[in-house]
């Protein structure tokens, strides 16, 4: 097994920069619904095959990672790649084309590049893709391993149970598994914290907007969850001697 990645945070959308277009769209799945981080509205291609989404950003701005969730890929047996470009004309592939291994949340890096236009090719031989999401754009990185006890992905199942009056079970229905992630961090340098993560919990964390996070992508690139800060929670950076700590509190579905 390599050495244990640190965890990874991905907000920063460069699909936001602009207006997402794709090849082609199916009726009543408009390809604007990738930016609005919700889970249960999609683009759709109207066919299968080749398809591009792709977006001008106006000017030249970086991306190193794509998230993806809500999506059909692998039922699709889809090929997933990044290319940039900086006319609109001339291509060059950033992400190399993979296969997801499910239809869960996944979580891709790259090397970083900035350029205009950027897009995310999807190849598929006999079903359409469907996505909810896609955030394509540069990654957060946290500069200390979480601390021990970490648990990557304690649940928590919200369901109705109907009970007869003598006790007895008489059915289930399971709502959703409900997933609260609680990290800590600690021996972080202050410049880290206040050039790095303040600014993106000032404009995405803090907003409770979701945000995909991989704890260890290198080792467990299926554990990814797309996932939020859990609202009413607090975030304290206190410093100790001249380090800082801090707690993130995030929630999300299990898929």
């Amino acid at each position: 097994m390599a050495s244990n990645e640190k965890p990874i945070i991905l907000y920063d959308n460069r699909f936001e920069d602009g207006t997402p277009t794709a090849t082609d769209t199916e009726t009543g799945y408009d390809v604007a619904n990738i930016t609005d981080l919700r889970t249960y509205t999609f683009w759709k291609a109207a066919s299968s095959g080749t398809k591009y989404i792709t977006v001008n950003c106006a000017s030249a701005k970086s991306a190193d990672a794509l998230g993806i969730v809500g999506h059909n890929l692998y039922t699709a047996s889809a090929t997933i790649s990044v290319e940039s470009s900086p006319d609109n004309s001339e291509w060059t592939e950033r992400l190399a084309g993979f296969v997801p291994p499910s239809d869960r949340a996944l979580l891709k890096r790259f090397t970083s590049v900035s350029a205009q236009y950027w897009r995310v090719k999807i190849v598929t031989a006999s079903v359409q893709a469907k996505i909810a999401v896609i955030i394509l754009g540069v990654r957060v990185t946290m500069e200390k391993y979480p601390l021990a006890p970490f648990d990557p992905m304690p649940q928590s199942i919200v369901a109705q149970q109907g009970i007869s009056d003598e006790g007895n079970l008489l059915g289930v229905t399971i709502e959703f598994i409900d997933i609260q992630i609680q990290a800590q961090f600690s021996n972080l340098t202050p410049s880290w914290v206040t050039n790095t993560f303040v600014p993106a919990w000032d404009v995405h964390l803090s907003l409770c907007k979701p945000f995909f996070w991989a704890w260890d992508v290198e080792n467990h690139a299926t554990e990814v969850y797309f996932v939020q800060i859990l609202a009413r929670s607090a975030l304290s950076m206190p410093y100790e001697a001249n380090r800082r700590s801090l707690a993130l509190a995030m929630r999300g579905m299990k898929e």
